[in-house]
């Protein structure tokens, strides 16, 4: 058996680096496939700057593009990883510029 290449996982979708030789590291069509299912998409965790920066990206980029607005991310139920506050407010506004729904915890659907 070949010995596995590790590579970094900060989407819930897919590895940083993709390798075509290791199915774990591509992207999870399986998982788009079930999520598209829904009407609403709500999505929250930790890190923003990092986990939930990379996974909603990852969906973003593969959902259908005019149903972006069905993807809703809670800002607040979620935080940066301390000294990457930075990174998540970018993170929140590229996803508020691209169409996703920005909501708080308090949200009512």
């Amino acid at each position: 058996a070949r010995p596995r290449v590790l590579t970094e996982h900060y989407s819930g979708l897919k590895a940083e680096v993709a390798r075509d030789d290791d199915q774990a590291t591509l992207l999870n069509q399986g998982l788009l496939d079930e999520l598209s299912n829904f009407d609403r998409v709500v999505l929250c965790g930790q890190a923003k700057s990092h986990c939930v920066n990379f996974t909603v990206r990852d969906l973003a980029d593969h959902w259908d593009s005019s149903n972006l607005a069905s993807l809703v991310l809670l800002e607040d139920g979620s935080s940066s990883v301390p000294g990457f506050e930075e990174a998540g407010e970018k993170f929140v506004e590229d996803m508020t510029a691209k169409g996703l729904t920005i909501a708080s915890c308090d949200l009512r659907l």
